[in-house]
């Protein structure tokens, strides 16, 4: 037999392709590969071909073209379908620890507990909040609020948690209350401290009286914030006592899914919750603990899981995969240098302007962020219409900072989470711009146990024992939760760790937090980011921006600037 034409060879090489027990040339290791695959098939296809008879000359070449052509056109198609069908594997970095969402800590893990608990109150892919297991977030406009601000009214869903037991009020007052005992390890419960009473009139009422009038509560209490407090099942707990509770092996609530396995260390195992009022398109989802980044994107690779974090290094590689989507998600998360400003050098406002302009943060965000993540200007997020976007952060200007030191060597210890690469890297770079005006810098990477521990363990942030802290700032579902340097919060009471305090400052917050008008509210938040501009406790890097690789195949992800899983109910692979 001979060939004709490229027609001919075109309907041979896709016939071998296809039938060929070996990987197709785009599934092999890279570009670089692929090449040399395309001739060596090319090549071997020639010789089967034509029986010996070698092409020559011009023949030859358009031979080889013509095969290294169809073989990179099978690399260019649309992504081939992988993985199994109604069935989602999560690769989760680290170990999980509980399931419990009132004493989870940590974001990627309070996330995961809204595949089986929800809020009163979530957040929607475009970052506003929406009802979950009420029929409608709480307002002036639709009675929810009270005109005088003080009693929030929710109306419950008619829901079943997935063991059938209906969902009532009760289960909201039982969830109250253990965010509230002393005896659970509870992320966050000063917000909760504010209410004055929570009272069940009925079956499917919820009425909280506020012990003063606070504009952000309806985004804070029982809703997908910095924290969420799924609402627990009360029929399913013998006490309030979350640490020792049975219901932490095998958990449940009103979400899509319910846990049906957990092997400590390795996996958890979800199915579909029969009860769900929002029925999801998923059968099973799959949560599988690994050690870091590098393993678990070999597993997205050999497609052993479908989702996955991925670091800023890893951005370019997973693009360039044909069978990985990337996913980028602007959060409500600011990269940023505490400045202890008591009991060290940063008590005085020339040291800390030294400091600001003697940091190059062009260079931080190309070098270690790589580009991925916007300067950032003040603490709250362009992604919030309370953002102040008059004000511009210090120059990078070393003259001035030498100027301001006035030839003083001032010694500082520049602390940071040692678990955190990036934060690490951040770290590397600002010692070097603060030796390069005269500062006597040194480094102090700290385990995240020691570094937030409480002043009793002798935690360094809570403690004060440091000078500069490098870390990020997770904000919530209103822009209040961006904004701790209240006098109130200084550490050890609070998170405001650089232990600043301003009287205007606490002034606009209190503002903010009287005030239900939105322009009057939007003008005390400018008022206080004009105020940590001037006054620079707090030194901003980048607005983060996170990356997702997904299997192609994975439908209806829609993350928001908090988190991943609030909508995986509408998630499908097929």
């Amino acid at each position: 037999m001979t060939l004709r034409n490229r027609s001919s060879l075109a309907v041979l090489t896709r016939s071998w392709l296809s039938a060929s027990p070996f990987p197709r040339p785009c599934a092999l290791v890279g570009p670089g590969f692929l090449r040399i695959t395309s001739r060596v098939l090319t090549g071997a296809l020639g010789m089967t071909v034509l029986r010996g008879a070698r092409p020559r000359g011009a023949a030859a070449k358009l031979f080889a073209a013509a095969g290294a052509v169809l073989a990179l056109s099978s690399c260019t198609k649309a992504p081939q379908h992988w993985g199994v069908p109604g069935e989602v594997r999560i690769g989760y970095l680290g170990t999980i620890y509980t399931l419990n969402p009132i004493i989870a800590f940590g974001q990627r893990l309070i996330d995961l507990t809204q595949l089986y608990t929800q809020p009163l109150v979530g957040i929607s892919p475009k970052n506003k909040a929406i009802p979950v297991l009420c029929t409608q977030v709480p307002s002036i406009t639709n009675g929810g609020i009270s005109r005088d601000g003080l009693t929030i009214t929710y109306h419950l869903r008619h829901v079943r948690f997935a063991d059938g037991v209906p969902f009532t009020s009760k289960d909201v007052a039982f969830t109250y209350r253990a965010i509230l005992d002393p005896r659970n390890p509870v992320t966050e419960a000063s917000p909760y401290l504010r209410i004055a009473s929570l009272t069940t009139p009925d079956a499917h009422t919820v009425v909280v009286r506020l012990r003063h009038r606070w504009a952000g509560a309806v985004r804070e209490l029982f809703a997908a914030s910095d924290y969420i407090y799924g609402i627990l099942p009360a029929h399913a707990f013998a006490s309030t006592d979350m640490v020792h509770a049975a219901w932490n092996e095998h958990p449940f609530g009103t979400g899509p899914f319910r846990v049906t396995r957990w092997i400590r260390g390795d996996s958890v195992e979800l199915t579909r919750n029969p009860y769900a009022w929002e029925p999801p398109k998923l059968t099973r989802i799959v949560i599988r603990m690994l050690a870091d980044e590098n393993t678990a994107f070999i597993a997205l690779q050999s497609h052993a899981i479908d989702f996955t974090d991925i670091t800023y290094e890893q951005v370019a590689t997973a693009r360039a995969e044909r069978d990985v989507r990337v996913v980028a998600i602007p959060r409500n998360e600011v990269d940023d240098i505490e400045l202890q400003t008591q009991g060290s050098a940063m008590h005085d406002l020339r040291v800390r302007q030294a400091v600001a302009y003697a940091i190059d943060r062009r260079t931080i965000a190309r070098a270690v962020y790589h580009g991925y993540s916007p300067l950032a200007s003040t603490e709250v997020s362009p992604l919030f219409p309370e953002h102040d976007a008059s004000i511009a952060a210090l120059p990078y200007d070393p003259a001035r900072a030498r100027a301001l030191l006035g030839g003083r060597r001032v010694a500082v210890r520049i602390t940071f989470n040692a678990s955190e690469n990036t934060y690490a890297a951040v770290a590397t770079v600002v010692q070097a711009n603060l030796r390069s005006v005269g500062f006597e810098a040194t480094l102090d990477g700290a385990t995240p146990s020691l570094l937030y521990a409480p002043p009793a363990q002798h935690g360094v942030l809570y403690d004060g024992l440091f000078d500069l802290e490098i870390g990020g700032w997770y904000g919530g579902l209103d822009p209040e939760a961006s904004e701790p340097w209240t006098c109130a919060n200084r550490a050890p009471n609070g998170p405001n760790v650089a232990r600043w305090c301003d009287p205007q400052y606490d002034a606009a917050f209190s503002r903010q937090q009287q005030t239900l008008d939105p322009r009057e509210r939007t003008a005390a938040f400018h008022a206080m980011q004009r105020r940590i501009h001037e006054e620079i406790p707090a030194i901003f890097l980048v607005y983060r921006t996170e990356f997702e690789a997904i299997n192609p195949s994975l439908h209806g992800f829609a993350p928001n600037m908090l988190y991943n899983f609030g909508q995986t109910e509408d998630w499908s692979l097929r």
